[in-house]
This record gives C-alpha cells, structure tokens and sequence, in this order.
C-alpha cells in the first residue's frame, strides 16, 4: 500500500473512528471494509490522472525534440546525422565523439557556434530538454508508484510507446555536455525503462514479416 493510499485511509479510517465513539449505534458492521474501499479506488484514480499527465509530458517533449530537426538550426542536426549515416557506430559514436579533441570535435565546434549564434536553435534546446526533464521526472515517480502498489508491469505496458519515442529521439540529439546526447541527461531509472522500451520495439521490427503490414520503430 503506498504512502498516499496510507496516509488517506489512515485519516479516513480516524475520522470514523472518532464517529464510532460519539456514535456507535449509527455505523454497520462492514464500514471499515468500505473506507478502504473507497479510499483504494480514489488513489487508484489520481494514479490513473498522474500517468496520463505524465504521458502528457511525454508528447510534448517528443514534439519538442522533433522539432529541432525541423526549426532554426536543423543543418547542424543534418550534419551530425550524416555523419551518424556514414560511421559504423551509428549516431551513438557520432555523439559520444562531439567533443574538444574528440573524432568529431569539428561537428561539436560547430554545434556549439550555433548554440551561441542563433538565439532561436538555443532556446528550442532548452526547451526539449526541460520538457525531457519533466517527463523523466514524472516517468521515474509513475514507476515508483508502479512498484509500491505492485503494478510495475501495468505502468510499463502504459508507457512502452511513450518511452520508445522519447528514446528514439533523445539517442540521437546532443546533449548539454560535449560527448553525450540527450538520452544520458535523464535519470538513471527512466533511462534504464526507456532503452528497454527502445529494445522491446528494435526487436519487434526486426521480427516483423517482409510480407503484409509493415512496422515502424517511429
């Protein structure tokens, strides 16, 4: 039982037991079955309402980071995903090599010139990355709730798009620090979830049929 579910039957089942004193003839005998209940389902419902805010989240960091692709800046990104094209360690290598002395210390120069120059490309990271931060801050508390209630699987099945988004996009931008993308700014358990959901959808594109309806890790 979780510490809000505790701490709002814990004053339920207070404030009926002050009414059983003053008023012991006035309450049945299944009363405190009920206020739990009662209690279960309320708490049950906000966590329902807190997930779908934080898939919320989600979208809207999904959209912010899109957007760079599209927005003021978009030829540095092109750049680097060139460079990602052309590179057998992907975009991951690309990244973690955008550094002072790095493989693609040039491409980091650049990134970091435009960061400074155009007002516009800086603000759209920044963006992104406080709505990354919000949805990973969200995510990490839906799966706490998740364990505490003992509805992890239920909470990973909820989001399993959600975090295949955010991943598919978050391993391919640059991150605040030279060498990092965005994906390493999260923290360490929405991290962990998201790459599994990356995986999970990695592995299901590449056991789809080449015949019939075709699937897209996008």
């Amino acid at each position: 039982m979780g510490a809000a579910l505790v701490g709002g039957f814990s004053r339920l089942a207070g404030a009926l037991a002050t009414k059983l004193e003053a008023e012991p003839g006035k309450l049945s005998p299944g009363w405190l079955d009920r206020a739990r209940e009662k209690s279960q389902r309320h708490d049950a419902a906000q966590a329902e309402k807190n997930m779908d805010h934080t898939a919320h989240l989600g979208s809207e960091a999904v959209e912010a980071m899109q957007a760079l692709r599209q927005g003021p800046g978009s030829s540095i990104l092109a750049a680097i995903a060139e460079a990602a094209a052309s590179d057998p360690g992907g975009m991951s290598a690309v990244l973690s090599e955008m550094k002072p002395g790095g493989k693609y210390a040039s491409l980091h120069g650049q990134f970091e010139a435009e960061k400074q120059n155009n007002q516009a490309f800086a603000s759209s990271l920044e963006n992104a990355a406080s709505k990354l931060d919000a949805y990973g801050k969200g995510r990490e508390a839906a799966q706490k709730l998740g364990e505490t209630m003992s509805t992890s699987t239920r909470v990973e099945q909820r989001f399993a798009q959600i975090d295949a988004q955010i991943g598919k996009e978050a391993e391919s931008l640059p991150g605040s620090n030279p060498g990092t993308s965005m994906m390493e700014e999260l923290g360490e358990k929405t991290k962990e979830l998201v790459k599994k959901a990356v995986e999970t959808l990695a592995r299901l594109f590449r056991a789809a049929p080449s015949s019939g309806p075709t699937m897209s890790p996008g």
